[in-house]
């Protein structure tokens, strides 16, 4: 995911209100690996990041 899709899903899930905590939980990584992921420190490989926006966008 390119780095300004990135940034609008941050603020989707920030809007939406669903915490970093719960997004770890149905990604089934940690928190502070999503942290990181949405500081555009590290990747998630290509299926975590579908599951990822498929849930943001579905809640």
């Amino acid at each position: 995911m390119n780095i300004k899709l990135r940034d609008e899903y941050l603020l989707k899930r920030r809007k939406k209100r669903i915490s970093q905590k719960e997004l770890s939980q149905v990604l089934q990584c940690s928190q502070s690996l999503l942290s990181r992921y949405e500081r555009g420190e590290c990747g998630m490989k290509k299926e975590k990041v579908e599951l990822y926006r498929r849930y943001i966008d579905e809640k």
